[in-house]
């Protein structure tokens, strides 16, 4: 399905693609959270909040957890890429970089604000750094300020985008 010149800058690029780029930053934000924080700095495990990480069961039901996770963000992740190449390969033009990498970045910071409320806040499943949630405030506004970041290389970008409509280049 070829983009239609009629629609609006905003709909330069479909929201298929948008919300593919937001799926993939989504699943490789929790990937990276689990593999630097949970495997390679140990400061936490999935579930380390209902099972102890100082106990060798408690542990290896903390790294199964992270593991089925790991899995699971691949899976994310994954879906995320495959439908933003599905999304490109339906277009007569290709995607334009910024409104996607923006709604990428959005995903990303919605994983951490997710992980902070839900994860942290909600379900208790584990606290970073054992600080007994003093850590969960300081992220939220760290995800708040990522997701920002994303509207705003998604806003930049349609701007990109309205200009390129408008005046080819040579």
């Amino acid at each position: 399905m070829a983009s239609q010149s009629d629609e609006p800058a905003e709909r330069a690029v479909p929201r298929r693609a948008l919300f593919a780029a937001g799926v993939f930053g989504f699943g490789f934000s929790g990937l990276i959270d689990v593999l630097l924080l949970h495997h390679v700095l140990q400061w936490h495990h999935l579930v380390s909040g209902i099972y102890p990480m100082d106990t060798l069961d408690g542990l290896r039901i903390n790294v199964l957890a992270d593991g089925l996770f790991s899995i699971g963000m691949v899976v994310i992740a994954g879906v995320g890429a495959g439908l933003v190449w599905r999304a490109e390969r339906r277009t007569a033009t290709p995607l334009a970089f910024r409104p996607v990498a923006g709604a990428a970045v959005v995903g990303l910071g919605l994983f951490d604000l997710y992980d902070a409320v839900v994860d942290h806040m909600i379900l208790g499943l584990h606290q970073p750094l054992s600080m007994g949630g003093m850590y969960n405030p300081h992220w939220i506004v760290v995800s708040v300020l990522i997701i920002g970041a994303g509207a705003y290389v998604y806003r930049t970008g349609i701007g990109e985008t309205e200009d390129a409509t408008e005046a080819p280049r040579p």
